[in-house]
Order: structure tokens, then C-alpha cells, then sequence
């Protein structure tokens, strides 16, 4: 069974990755830990990603029918090309494809395959979607810049695993200790004894990244680098490693933790997932996807001309400084005034009342003309011209109670965040994408979850490919 199986043994679905085409293209490698028929297949990359999903954003240049019932897609980013096939078993992406237009941003998230034909040792890696919109060019400039910083936190990662003496279980032992997430964990040392990648490659594929963020900012005008054999050798001069001694959950503030594998997320991290489904392949699909077509695709790709948002990658040397200059500027919640009225923004689990001061009572008996009174200060009720009304013991004790399970009830918000956000997503959309703040505000008053937490589970619905952005703040349910 996968790692990131639900307690009660169902499989869950994986969070998609993030990953460059130039990467994706280099990966020959598929397995599934277990001989079960929904275990999960793999693609694991050169640098560790284990893949079973992946999210990508890139350009549509190109849509071919290859047989009766399926089509074959190239989706190109700065970096090289990645090979979509939908058939009759992907009704929706396939629907997608045959209504946009060459050239359209898209974004795709999908299932990672492998593909060896019987008269070749080449193999070829494709995607097969599961669903597939259209989107503009600032999602696709986020989606280079967040994938180069990913990239260069594997980079890091990998680095940092090559200079240990452990092995095998035992590195991936070593590296779940030192914070890197379960699933990177388990690919690390798989990338190590399948393609032995050396820090050559790793040194070129931080080049690759570094410059697909610089096409994005407007400093360059296509990625000239290109990358060698994983198990390239040569001298490098960069530290690529990370230091995982200071960090905790390699990855976490992009990629989601278990269960799931980017898994970008995403890479790109990972929240309650939802069940998969077994899908049938027909044979067909593996049979119609041709050799010739698949030579093109380690051609450098020209960007597509766009104003990018993103930030100015610069010039950087190590992954880390990668990480750094690629990561987009953070967003800052600011919660709404009316947000103050939830019971969120409000300390649970405390017994103290708050009591006033000496001086705080004088400042409010001088700005409202009252005197407090204490409880021996207060005369009798019929010293006061009043006259108790018998209260009902049953009725105050029945309101009581049913304020305090009120007030239970509301306290605790017991679905999944992740999908309640989605879905509260969707609601609010009315075709052009709703507004980040609005989001969290409307999730904050729905839930009185704490704001930041409303945030976490957008940014791992992000992650795991259930949403994009489809403006500047603005999000859109996938």
C-alpha cells in the first residue's frame, strides 16, 4: 500500500508535482510498491521526485489525433515539451482538448506514464490527463517561478544525499529524520541506484531552472541550457546541498506533506486526499504513442512572449540562493473587520474572566457617567423600588445548556478544511475566479477556522492541483 494510504487502508490520491519538462523528459523509471491492483504507479525523476501526479502549466502548441478516440497534446514550458494522450477514458480532458485552440496557456494536472516501445531502449514519458483549463500567462509565469524554486530545493536535497554514506532504506531513513518529506525520501534513494545522477547533472538542472525563471521576468528570451545524462560526470564547483540539520520538512511551505507525493505539489505538498478510482487503460492508448514524435521534444523552447508579475530571478549559483530569488513575494492576510465577531478570533479553553483595574474603572466611570457597584454595594430589590420576577428554574437551565452546545457546535469545524475551501471556492466563482481575501473571509465565518489555517489549505489545495490562480490574487477550482 502507498505511504500516503488512509488509516482505514483505502488508497488516497497523490498531490501533483511540480516539475520542469526538461526533468520529466530525463526520467526512464516507473515502478509501484506493491503487486495490489490500485497501488500506485510511479515515475521517479533524476532528482527524486516520485511521481504519480503532476501539475503543469504551459503553452498548447500543438493537437494531433492519433486514432479514432485519442488525441495527442504537446504542453511546452521554457524549458522543453511534455506529451499529453487522451482517450475515451479521460472524457473531460479529452473534451478540453478538442475544443481549445493552438497556441493557449493551460493548465494540466494528470497521471505521470512511461512508455517503451518493443523495438526500442528508448523510453518516453508522456502525461495522461485528468483535467485540463485554460488559463493566462501570469498563472503560466507563476508556475515557472514556483517550479524553478522546487526544483532547486530537490536539487538541494539530492546534493545533500550524495554526500552520505547511507543507503538504500537506510538513506531513506536518514533523510526522514533530517525533516525531508516522506515521500522525496523514498525517491532520493531510488534516483541514487537507478540513474547514479551525479552533481554534474544537478549543477546543469539548477542552470535550466535559473535561467526558465529569468525568460519569466524578461531577462532573457529562451533557456539556453540544456541538461546532460543524470550519471554525467565532470568537476563542479557549487555547494548544491542543502543543510538539512536547519531545516524541518524539506519543502513544506510549498509541497504539502504526506499523504500525498508533489507528493509539486504540490512538489509543489499535501492535505486529506481524496479516493482514487481504478481506471482502465486500453491497449490502444499504449500502442498509438509513436517513437518520431517524441525525438522533438528535448529542443530548447522559446517562451511565450508575456509581462510576467514574477519577480526578478537575478543571478543565482547555489540552490539555495535559487530558492531565494525565485520565490515569489508573500501574501500577507489581512482578515476583514466583521471577522472580529467570530468566535476565531477568540482564545478557547480558558477559564479566567477579565477583570478591570483601579484605573481602568475610573477612565470608564469618567467617558460613561457610571459607578460600578460591587456585589455588597447593591441594595435589595426592594430598596430599589424593584420587584424580582421568579424565573423559571427548568427554562434557565434548559437555555443554558443549549448555549453551551451552541457554542460547542461552533467552535469545532469537523469536515476536511482543504475540501470545504474548494469547495466554497467553486461556489463563489462566477466564471472569472473569486478573490483570494474573499475566500478566506467567507471559510473564516462559515468555520471560524483561524485565517491562517484557511490559508494553509489553499495553498495545499494549490499544491495538489484542485486549484489555480487564475489572476494576481484571484483563485479558480479546478
Amino acid at each position: 500500500m502507498s505511504s500516503n494510504s488512509t488509516p482505514d487502508d483505502r488508497p488516497s490520491r497523490e498531490v501533483a508535482w511540480r516539475v520542469f519538462a526538461a526533468e520529466f523528459d530525463d526520467a526512464d523509471f516507473s515502478y509501484a510498491e506493491s503487486d495490489e491492483e490500485r497501488a500506485p504507479n510511479y515515475v521517479v525523476t533524476p532528482t527524486g521526485a516520485r511521481v504519480n501526479r503532476l501539475f503543469v502549466v504551459g503553452v498548447l502548441t500543438e493537437v494531433e489525433q492519433v486514432s479514432d478516440d485519442v488525441l495527442r497534446a504537446r504542453i511546452v514550458d521554457p524549458t522543453g515539451a511534455f506529451v499529453v494522450y487522451a482517450g475515451q477514458y479521460q472524457p473531460d480532458a479529452l473534451a478540453s482538448l478538442e475544443r481549445l485552440d493552438a497556441p493557449a496557456f493551460v493548465a494540466i494536472t494528470g497521471k505521470a506514464r512511461t512508455f517503451e516501445p518493443e523495438d526500442a531502449d528508448t523510453v518516453y514519458t508522456s502525461v495522461r490527463p485528468e483535467s485540463i483549463s485554460e488559463v493566462d500567462a501570469d498563472t503560466r509565469d507563476r508556475w515557472v517561478v514556483r517550479t524553478a524554486e522546487q526544483t532547486a530545493e530537490r536539487v538541494g536535497v539530492f546534493a545533500d544525499a550524495l554526500g552520505r554514506e547511507e543507503r538504500g532504506t537506510d538513506l531513506r531513513n536518514a533523510l526522514s529524520e533530517a525533516g525531508v518529506r516522506p515521500d522525496l525520501a523514498a525517491g532520493v534513494p531510488l534516483a541514487i541506484d537507478h540513474y547514479g545522477t551525479t552533481e554534474t547533472y544537478l549543477d546543469d538542472l539548477c542552470t535550466v531552472a535559473r535561467q526558465a525563471a529569468e525568460v519569466v521576468a524578461g531577462d532573457r528570451d529562451e533557456v539556453a541550457a540544456t541538461t546532460p545524462a543524470p550519471d554525467a560526470g565532470g568537476a563542479v564547483d557549487t555547494d548544491l546541498s542543502a543543510d538539512l540539520d536547519d531545516e524541518t520538512e524539506t519543502t513544506a511551505e510549498t509541497e504539502p506533506a504526506e499523504p500525498a507525493t508533489e507528493s509539486e505539489s504540490a512538489p509543489e505538498s499535501e492535505p486529506v486526499s481524496e479516493p482514487t478510482t481504478t481506471e482502465s487503460e486500453p491497449e490502444s492508448d499504449a500502442a498509438s504513442e509513436p517513437v518520431a514524435e517524441q525525438d522533438s521534444e528535448s529542443e530548447t523552447v522559446s517562451a511565450v512572449e508575456a509581462e510576467p508579475d514574477a519577480a526578478d530571478a537575478g543571478d543565482v549559483g547555489t540552490t539555495e540562493e535559487l530558492a531565494e530569488s525565485t520565490a515569489p513575494e508573500p501574501e500577507a492576510v489581512e482578515p476583514e473587520p466583521e471577522e472580529s465577531e467570530s468566535l476565531g478570533d477568540f482564545e478557547t479553553g480558558t477559564d479566567e474572566m477579565y477583570e478591570f483595574d483601579e484605573e481602568e474603572r475610573e477612565e470608564i466611570e469618567e467617558e460613561f457617567d457610571m459607578d460600578f457597584s460591587t456585589g455588597d454595594d447593591i441594595p435589595e430589590a426592594g430598596e430599589a423600588g424593584i420587584e424580582p420576577e421568579a424565573a423559571d428554574p427548568d427554562e434557565s437551565e434548559d437555555s443554558f445548556e443549549s448555549e453551551a452546545a451552541d457554542e460547542e457546535e461552533s467552535d469545532a469545524f469537523e469536515g476536511d478544511l482543504e475540501d470545504f475551501v474548494v469547495d466554497t471556492m467553486d461556489d463563489l466563482d462566477d466564471g472569472d475566479g473569486v478573490d483570494r481575501d474573499e475566500v478566506i473571509r467567507t471559510v473564516v465565518e462559515a468555520t471560524d477556522e483561524d485565517p491562517g489555517d484557511v490559508e494553509d489549505a489553499i495553498q495545499s489545495a494549490l499544491m495538489s492541483g484542485r486549484c489555480y490562480e487564475s489572476g494576481e490574487d484571484t483563485l479558480k477550482a479546478i
